[in-house]
């Protein structure tokens, strides 16, 4: 509900309480003084934000369909769901990626364990 109060601000300053009187809205929702204007530099920003986290959604659905293909492979062919050289190798790379363009490399690290976590969790599916 944030974003569309968000959106709702952005196109109509101030409308927000014109609209909440004709919605019914939870009462959290309901703000009876209008937000301070955003300006508008931020709300660039945010769109820029937003596009973004619109293409890593897609990135990481793009990935996990290619890992999908990995794991049918694999499940054909016999082979284990985890390789933990690839990974450890692979882990390290992006840490010095990450590094290169500073970025936290921890956080990297655990970002893209996640990521493998749940490739392997979904490799193993296709050996049931």
């Amino acid at each position: 509900m944030d974003y569309i109060k968000y959106k709702a601000e952005r196109r109509f300053p101030n409308a927000w309480f014109i609209l909440c009187q004709f919605w019914i809205l939870p009462p959290e929702l309901k703000d009876p003084m209008p937000s301070p204007q955003v300006p508008d530099e931020l709300l660039i920003l945010r769109e820029q934000i937003d596009r973004i986290d619109d293409e890593l959604v897609e990135l990481l659905a793009t990935r996990f369909a290619v890992t999908a293909k990995v794991g049918e492979l694999k499940a054909r062919d016999g082979l284990d769901s985890v390789d933990q050289v690839r990974e450890q190798e692979k882990l390290q790379r992006l840490k010095k990626l990450a590094a290169q363009k500073g970025l936290n490399a921890e956080f990297t690290l655990d970002l893209f364990q996640t990521v493998f976590d749940e490739v392997v969790k979904n490799h193993r599916n296709y050996l049931k």
